[in-house]
């Protein structure tokens, strides 16, 4: 409600405001800063000084140190005119990561020098934008709970380039972003349910028998199974994954877990989720009115995962 309301202010006082946006005259803020208030002050003592003794070059000086405020504010607030945001883009993150929101930002007709991007939770990010091609700038947000996660707005900001005044735009990205349930390890009781053979052969599955060969590193994966040596020769975490006789698949369900912590169960599921994912065996899901049959794949890790994000929250 309060974001809606912020919203509709923004858009009376100062225009569209809301990603893909240009920005302009009725939605680019500017105001002294400290420097800036300081320096509108010694000039104007340096007035009242030049008026109270007449001093030719004391007028002199003054007012070529305050043509040269008045070009700064105008170099200032050119920084952010003209800029225009096309989509705001995020990846599904787990619970107390970083969103890696990416702003894509066209019509770039000139250098801008020294545009900081920042949500109201997170570290400034200083970008110089060149101009003749598209840029992407890639802005952090920090998570707190699983759920759908809304950054809010975000804020351009420069004081390029001497510092003396800051021009701003506050804009409402729309963008709401996945966060799943953080993966605790720990044991979860979990039913087997029968897989089909097909021509009376067996299958195989991954397991704990025979080596299949490695596969990236997944959150929740055990490190007895990092294979340290691809990592120590530069090749990134990996882990190795064995075969096994694909008599059945996992059945996950929250009511098996013991213990009255919601988040908790979740956080477990998820472990067990990912590790049964990155084993390539089959898995189902079994929460308060929702069932998935046991399957694989990124398509079906996907689903249970949104589904363990957004259990509980209406």
């Amino acid at each position: 409600m309060t974001s809606a309301i912020a919203r509709t202010f923004y858009r009376f006082v100062g225009g569209n405001t809301t990603v893909p946006v240009t920005l302009g005259l009725r939605n680019i803020y500017i105001l002294p800063t400290g420097y800036g208030m300081l320096y509108l002050t010694v000039l104007g003592a340096m007035l009242i000084g030049s008026i109270n003794y007449n001093n030719n070059l004391g007028f002199l000086l003054t007012f070529l140190l305050g043509s040269l405020g008045l070009t700064a504010m105008m170099h200032t607030y050119s920084m952010l005119y003209g800029l225009r945001l096309v989509s705001a883009t995020a990846m599904p993150v787990f619970a107390g990561e970083s969103v890696e929101v990416d702003l894509r930002v066209a019509d770039i007709d000139r250098h801008r020098i020294g545009v900081c991007w920042h949500f109201k939770t997170a570290d400034h990010i200083r970008v110089d934008l060149r101009p003749g091609k598209p840029a992407c700038v890639r802005v952090h947000a920090q998570t707190g709970h699983r759920g759908l996660f809304e950054p809010g707005w975000l804020r351009i900001v420069c004081d390029y380039p001497l510092g003396l005044f800051q021009a701003w735009a506050r804009i409402n990205t729309d963008l709401q972003c996945l966060v799943y349930p953080r993966p605790v390890s720990a044991p979860a009781p979990c039913a087997t349910t029968p897989s089909s053979h097909r021509d009376g052969n067996i299958a195989q599955t991954a397991g704990v028998d025979d080596f299949l060969g490695l596969s990236a590193y997944q959150p929740g994966d055990s490190p007895g199974r990092i294979h340290w040596q691809a990592y120590s020769r530069g090749r990134g975490l990996h882990t190795k994954t064995f075969a096994e006789e694909a008599g059945a698949g996992l059945m996950l369900d929250i009511e098996d877990i013991k213990g009255d912590d919601t988040e908790r169960k979740l956080s477990i599921l998820c472990f067990h989720l990912l590790r049964a994912h990155h084993l390539r065996r089959s898995f189902g899901l079994r929460l308060a009115g929702l069932t998935f049959p046991a399957a694989n794949g990124r398509v079906h890790r996907d689903r249970c995962l949104r589904a363990l994000a957004l259990y509980g929250t209406g």
